[in-house]
């Protein structure tokens, strides 16, 4: 009996190429949000950083030029964080979308396995039903060397 071929392994491997790209859109959609994520914590960190320098300067007396580029310094910060969240935001969803489409490539994907290895359970079990067939066969036959031998002339016989 010849090897077992899939007949769709070329669809198998287009959808393990295409779950493949899928799992390396969602890792840059990740490092995206991580990224976004790093940018904020650093602003926040600026801010927090600005406030402190802020109130210690007002203590020591601060002139009113430098207290308005401290405030428009602060204003800058505050923007910017106000963005970062927004990009974090779309960051996310897009990490979400691309979860998504992750999925639904694995699932794909799967569904053909499980179907190649469905075919070849059925396969193994013919090859396996042969190969008895076979077994049996030549267990119930005599060879045509003994059956001659068991044979005993007439004439010999008493």
């Amino acid at each position: 009996m010849k090897a077992f071929r899939f007949s769709l392994q070329a669809i198998l491997t287009l959808r393990e190429e295409k779950e493949q790209e899928a799992q390396r859109h969602y890792a840059r959609a990740l490092r995206a949000v991580e990224a976004v994520q790093t940018e904020l914590t650093t602003v926040g960190q600026h801010l927090t950083a600005l406030a402190a320098e802020q109130q210690a300067r007002l203590q020591t007396g601060l002139p009113a030029n430098e207290l308005e580029r401290l405030g428009n310094y602060r204003v800058v910060l505050e923007e910017r964080r106000v963005r970062l969240q927004q990009d974090l935001a779309r960051a996310q969803q897009a990490a979400d979308l691309a979860q998504g489409a992750l999925v639904k490539a694995t699932q794909a994907r799967q569904a053909l396995e499980k179907y190649r290895a469905k075919l070849h359970r059925a396969y193994d079990y013919t090859l396996a039903r042969d190969e008895q067939k076979l077994l049996d066969d030549l267990a119930g036959r005599t060879s045509t060397l003994a059956g001659t031998w068991r044979q005993v002339p007439e004439t010999l016989a008493p």
